[in-house]
């Protein structure tokens, strides 16, 4: 576990030290900058389009960056032949793998979490902190939702090139928010056999993203989720068990890999 955590600091601390930082502090600006802009709406529209650009500014910031982020973690460490000297100590393949995951989404909880609190205090400056404090349930169900993606980046980078990779987890990102469009290519009536096969393929194989999409209801409050709680310990739990999956899967492959 030791190993774990050092790469994962290692990881974090690199990974921060990129330029990657520079796009969440101009996702951050952007909504301090705008935030004005709205002043000639009333009091309830400009809250509701500051929280609506916000959320998605911060989510789509975060998309780019786990992606970016994902697909060169396991890549550089093989060019820069690192990789050699961090295996030839008593560290095992799945501690390499899993430390580098656990840096990942470490990095991604960091920027989140910076661009959530300057986002809660625009919120809070705009509108009452009380309307602020319903957005940590977005900040938490994007934190699992590029959890599923950071997995999915370093899934792919054991065995694709990191070109290759960005396009891969992009596509699957892309498909797996439209879920509600795969299930309705699966269940169609007047779809044809082969339609619902490759409707099923992709809305169970590929990850649900969609299902974390829990914007509308905090934007739109009076559209409140039926049973809250076990809505969000459901996806929480599919977040992990797919996080699981994918690295038990991306460690047997890398095992197997000759580096």
């Amino acid at each position: 576990m030791t190993a774990v955590m050092a790469i994962a600091y290692n990881t974090m601390r690199e990974a921060l030290s990129r330029r990657v930082v520079l796009l969440f502090l101009f996702g951050a600006l952007v909504l301090i900058v705008l935030s004005p802009l709205f002043s000639f709406l009333s009091p309830r529209e400009e809250l509701t389009l500051l929280k609506s650009l916000g959320l998605g500014v911060i989510q789509l910031a975060s998309m780019f960056i786990c992606i970016v982020m994902g697909i060169s973690l396991i890549p550089t460490e093989i060019e820069r032949r690192t990789i050699y000297t961090v295996l030839s100590k008593p560290v095992q393949r799945y501690e390499f793998v899993l430390g580098k995951f656990l840096g990942g989404i470490l990095t991604m909880l960091f920027n989140i979490l910076f661009m959530g609190i300057v986002f809660f205090a625009v919120v809070a400056w705009r509108g009452t902190p009380k309307q602020a404090l319903d957005l940590w349930k977005g900040f938490m169900m994007i934190f699992f939702q590029m959890s599923i993606l950071v997995s999915l980046a370093i899934f792919f980078s054991v065995f694709l090139t990191p070109f290759v990779n960005f396009f891969m987890s992009l596509g699957v990102y892309i498909v797996g928010t439209l879920s509600s469009v795969t299930e309705s290519l699966m269940k169609g009536e007047n779809r044809t056999i082969i339609q619902k096969g490759i409707g099923a393929v992709l809305h169970y194989l590929l990850p649900q993203f969609g299902n974390f999409n829990v914007q509308n209801k905090i934007i739109h409050p009076e559209t409140r989720i039926i049973n809250e709680t076990v809505y969000y310990i459901q996806n929480i739990g599919y977040a992990l068990l797919y996080i699981a999956v994918l690295l038990i899967i991306a460690v047997i492959i890398f095992d197997r890999r000759e580096v």
